[in-house]
């Protein structure tokens, strides 16, 4: 664990923690306005571990690199946060993106451009289509769920996706997702893991754009994304003299390579208070109506 928790003091220095107190299993660590006390379990959680729990005075965070068993989150109290594999993959893994995005600053660059070196991030699997790993499960689903809407009913869908990756003349490069349903394009930055079938039980969406006209709107969404809108003002005459104009790439300036369709696991969660989209495979929610 020597590497976790290396990783982890790191996470909590990002954050602004300042360690405080240390002893075997618990840390207690503060911003100046928040004091958390760290009960580090490891992979499993013992009793000694849930005795930390129920003696911490401060808002309390138990952290295991495992799945917490439903069991043992039920036997904790409610105002304890569960830092389990997937809670760590987002925090930890979010961080180390931030801070690769950062890099380019030191360097004085305008904006955030990244690091010099670049990595090539491809989907492999060869039959061209698959589906994205869900990376939450359905019990935080369903707690999110019902935090965001009071969700009662909760429907699996997967997602057609058209993928492809792009470059643009001396602008920018990457991978797009365009929605076969509903036309929208995302810029999903992460790497995916590609699985050939869910297990849990779910309903598979078919397309409504078909595959020849999904370049064209890729072409199209990637040239307004990329467009500038700019406008002059000035004065003549004692009127205000107002032009419009628009910079951005071509068509031609535009190259596509088609890399297959995926479906993507998306919780569809309808509750009281309205209805959630959770994209499973981001572990975030896509839009609330």
């Amino acid at each position: 664990m020597k590497d976790f928790y290396r990783l982890l003091e790191e996470y909590l220095e990002y954050e602004g923690y300042k360690i405080v107190e240390s002893e075997k299993g618990k840390t207690v660590v503060d911003t100046g306005e928040e004091k958390l006390v760290l009960i580090i379990a490891g992979p499993v959680v013992h009793e000694d571990d849930l005795l930390k729990l129920e003696e911490a005075s401060e808002k309390s965070v138990l952290i295991t690199t495992e799945e917490l068993p439903a069991e043992t989150r039920e036997s904790i109290s409610e105002d304890t946060l569960v830092w389990d594999r997937d809670v760590l993959i987002e925090k930890l893994g979010e961080m180390v993106l931030e801070k690769s995005t950062l890099e380019g600053l030191e360097e004085g660059e305008e904006g955030i451009k990244g690091p010099k070196k670049k990595f090539e991030f491809d989907i492999e699997h060869e039959s061209k289509e698959g589906v994205l790993e869900p990376i939450i499960d359905f019990e935080e689903v369903s707690e999110l769920g019902e935090k965001l809407v009071r969700g009662f009913k909760y429907r699996l869908e997967v997602v057609p996706h058209y993928v492809f990756d792009y470059k643009i003349k001396n602008q920018d490069k990457g991978k797009v997702y365009l929605n076969a349903i509903s036309g929208e394009l995302n810029f999903w930055e992460r790497p995916f893991k590609i699985i050939s079938e869910l297990k849990r039980s779910h309903v598979k969406l078919e397309p409504n754009i078909p595959e020849d006209k999904s370049e064209e709107m890729t072409l199209k969404s990637l040239k307004d994304r990329f467009t500038e809108k700019k406008e002059k003002r000035w004065e003549e005459n004692g009127a205000t003299i107002v032009e419009k104009s628009q910079e951005g790439p071509s068509e031609g300036d535009i190259e596509l390579e088609h890399k297959g369709m995926v479906y993507v696991p998306m919780w569809a969660v309808e509750g009281t208070d309205g209805i959630v989209v959770i994209n499973a495979a981001r572990g975030k929610v896509e839009r609330e109506l």
